[in-house]
């Protein structure tokens, strides 16, 4: 079974932070987050147990260590405007 998590940051540290985890207790293979906040000077997103995989307005974090191969599908979501989240788990 593949487990992933959803949620809408509104550019909010918090609230991605938070998502981030709740996925840790839930061990997903993937967290989709929405809106997280953009990076300023110095200010970066970082979680220890997720590979971050971002864009200009979604983030996938990938467990690290998952035996799941995830890719995303970047050509699926062209005129998005980054607003999508195509991946193959």
């Amino acid at each position: 079974m593949i487990r992933a998590i959803q949620h809408n940051c509104a550019r909010s540290y918090e609230w991605t932070i938070a998502a981030l985890e709740t996925g840790e207790e839930g061990r997903p293979d993937v967290v989709c987050l929405q809106e997280p906040p953009r990076e300023r000077k110095g200010f970066e997103i970082r979680h220890t147990a997720y590979e971050l995989r971002k864009r200009r307005r979604v983030c996938k974090a990938v467990r690290n260590g998952s035996v799941r191969e995830v890719d995303e599908q970047t050509d699926l979501s062209k005129g998005g405007n980054d607003d999508v989240i195509v991946i193959d788990v």
